[in-house]
């Protein structure tokens, strides 16, 4: 029988060298925390050494998940690229009017840069940088969903739904601005508007003015 001061505790003691709890934690959850430490310094103001303390890793299983920095940016960036197309995507195979599924883009595509302050951020500047990841690999993707978007509005202007006189390709470049520079320099649009662009209020304001904005550039004129 032993006393209460050598009673044994119920929790069994971590093996030597056995990971933590906070270093099982999942490969997304990895990419998550990156994704925003990678918007807020840029690829070479981030550090493994940084998301490591981020995410309350070790370095070395940091690279357990990705074995280099250029590995897990392109992650990050290939799983925000797609993550957009799949909006375009599911506004271009949705049923309606080509109106009412260009309506169900602007605010789908609203939503989804909405939802993550980083996305449009971290997307704009890997394009000013035009940096490796971008030259190699994510340029590909990029060029894929934007002709999928320049399908969409060729299908629009065929059925007479989108107004015809309009270069189709230019369509798409004037929507890149109109979707992702708000979110992109919110904290500028917050200072202009009085309300950040991914709070409740200013994100519902900025879908109804897309919707509308975008309305009046492709429809075509009776």
């Amino acid at each position: 029988m032993t006393t209460d001061g050598a009673q044994k505790s119920s929790a069994a003691p971590r093996r030597p060298g056995a990971p933590k709890r906070k270093e099982r934690m999942k490969r997304e959850d990895i990419v998550r925390e990156a994704t925003k430490l990678f918007a807020q310094k840029g690829y070479d103001g981030a550090s493994m050494a940084d998301l490591a303390e981020v995410v309350g890793l070790r370095k070395a299983s940091l690279f357990h998940h990705f074995p280099s920095k250029d590995a897990l940016y392109g992650e990050v960036l290939a799983a925000l690229v797609a993550e957009v197309g799949a909006s375009i995507a599911r506004a271009q195979m949705g049923e309606g009017t080509f109106p009412e599924r260009l309506d169900a883009l602007s605010e789908t595509l609203t939503d989804t840069l909405g939802s993550q302050p980083s996305i449009a951020r971290l997307l704009v500047r890997e394009a000013l940088d035009h940096g490796p990841v971008m030259q190699r690999s994510l340029g590909p993707g990029i060029q894929q969903v934007l002709e999928v978007a320049r399908a969409f509005v060729e299908a629009g202007q065929r059925a007479g739904a989108f107004d015809e006189r309009l270069e189709p390709a230019q369509i798409v470049t004037s929507l890149i601005g109109v979707h992702f520079m708000p979110f992109a320099i919110s904290d500028i649009v917050e200072r202009f508007t009085g309300t950040s662009p991914f709070d409740a209020a200013g994100l519902a304001a900025r879908k109804r003015a897309v919707v509308a904005q975008v309305r009046c550039l492709i429809l075509a004129r009776p």
